[in-house]
């Protein structure tokens, strides 16, 4: 009985979630951006450190536009594909699995 309540409360969190995975795993790559950007862009200083102003300016608008926009449209397709695979039972419990690792990770970098 408890476990049918359980089964069904999951489930249907999970079937409330489930069209709003794009979403999700955008939300999910976005936050990672912001806990991890900054580390990305100390490693980019580093390399082009020694370059001229205008060189410089433009490698760190094209790392960003290009770089984050890149990173950002392929790793979530395939974050929103490997929740999509998941059962109902799984689902909700993954998302919220992972939004609470994401501000764990956040907390740890000092971001929170």
């Amino acid at each position: 009985m408890i476990n049918e309540l359980v089964s069904g409360v999951l489930t249907g969190f999970s079937e409330l979630l489930r069209p709003y995975l794009s979403e999700l795993g955008l939300a999910m790559m976005a936050s990672l951006l912001v806990i991890y950007g900054n580390d990305i862009m100390d490693l980019l200083k580093q390399q082009i450190g020694g370059l001229n102003f205008v060189l410089k300016l433009t490698l760190f608008i094209v790392f960003c536009a290009v770089g984050f926009g890149l990173l950002t449209s392929l790793v979530t397709p395939w974050l929103i594909s490997l929740l999509a695979e998941l059962d109902n039972l799984w689902l909700g419990l993954a998302v919220l699995g992972l939004f609470y690792l994401i501000g764990f990770l956040a907390k740890k970098r000092g971001v929170l």
